[in-house]
């Protein structure tokens, strides 16, 4: 068995990422605060109503529901982003085009809308600074119970999408393993393939 002489070596060419995207800062901003308020969310809600009543069960509803309007606003001003970055051509067309994407986002704004609902029939839209979220649902209407239950099967079910979410990032990771072949990293880049979604 022979060996190659070092100095005889062909450097391999440098490797590098195929069809890498830079997202600009306002979507990872946006991606990554959703993300982060989605879990402090579910977590709160579940420690909220192991705790039951009491001083600290009042406390974390205080905060979830805040939150909880929070993160609406928040969704909305990404879907309003998400459009603008598309009219002016930022955005590919292409880009979120798996159905994951589009029902992540519609129970990013059905959840919320379901807890305000609820605390609308019970009368309980109080927050922090003295402020009353908007009244969606009349008040004393009977159905808190039901919307409650409903904002939690669909908070359960959109964390097991989020955990899709990741499965599909992942996975889209691996597909764009470095390349050492440069022709290769050119038929990569120049793929129709629809490209990973952060917005």
């Amino acid at each position: 068995m022979t060996m190659m002489a070092d100095s005889g070596a062909i450097a391999p060419a440098p490797v590098r990422r195929i069809g890498g995207h830079a997202f600009p800062l306002i979507a990872k901003v946006l991606h990554w605060s959703t993300a982060v308020l989605v879990l402090v969310m579910f977590c709160v809600g579940i420690l909220m109503k192991e705790i039951g009543n009491g001083p600290w069960a009042d406390a974390l509803m205080t905060f979830h529901k805040t939150a909880g309007f929070a993160l609406l606003l928040l969704v909305l001003g990404r879907l309003a982003y998400r459009i603008v970055q598309r009219f002016t051509g930022r955005w590919s067309r292409s880009a979120g085009g798996r159905a994951v994407h589009r029902i992540l986002y519609g129970m990013l704004v059905a959840i919320p809308l379901l807890g305000l609902a609820g605390v609308s029939d019970f009368g309980a839209r109080e927050i922090y600074g003295g402020l009353s979220l908007p009244a969606i649902w009349p008040r004393g209407a009977g159905y808190a119970d039901e919307l409650f239950q409903g904002h939690a099967i669909l908070a359960f079910g959109l964390i097991g999408l989020v955990a899709l979410h990741i499965c599909l990032a992942l996975d889209d990771y691996i597909r764009q393993a470095p390349a050492a072949d440069p022709k290769e990293a050119a038929r990569a880049e120049t793929s129709s393939l629809p490209r990973p979604d952060m917005p």
